[in-house]
């Protein structure tokens, strides 16, 4: 069974561009989702490995600087910093695109980005082995 829990919302439009959730997933797998990114467990569940049993939504914010988790504010902050670079691509000077386009090409060189995670997050699920 999944439960899903919604925190009460002011407006009942779908969620909109500089709304934020922060948002619980609970689930059971039959594998050990410990040394897994999230993709490979979404699979794995997506499979037949696992269920969902609650999504839950636990705090709703309209504005980013609400969110008092610095380190996810920073994380917002830096993926809305992206879109507006690349909506503005062109009318960036040629030697600051080039600057990116050579940061992009050495990130991929070292590898995959770090999910955003932080040491202070409230109520951030601790997973246990048993």
């Amino acid at each position: 069974m999944l439960n899903i829990a919604k925190a009460p919302q002011n407006s009942g439009t779908p969620a909109q561009r500089g709304r934020y959730f922060k948002v619980q997933i609970r689930a059971w797998t039959d594998f050990d989702p410990m040394d897994k990114k999230l993709p490979e467990i979404t699979e794995a569940i997506e499979g037949g490995g696992g269920l969902l049993t609650a999504i839950e939504v636990l705090e709703v914010e309209d504005d980013l600087a609400a969110i008092s988790d610095n380190e996810v504010k920073e994380g917002f902050q830096n993926i809305l910093a992206a879109r507006r670079v690349l909506r503005s691509i062109g009318e960036l000077p040629k030697s600051l695109v080039e600057d990116l386009r050579s940061a992009l090409n050495a990130r991929e060189e070292v590898g995959e980005r770090k999910p955003v995670s932080s040491a202070n997050s409230q109520s951030a699920p601790v997973l246990k082995q048993a």
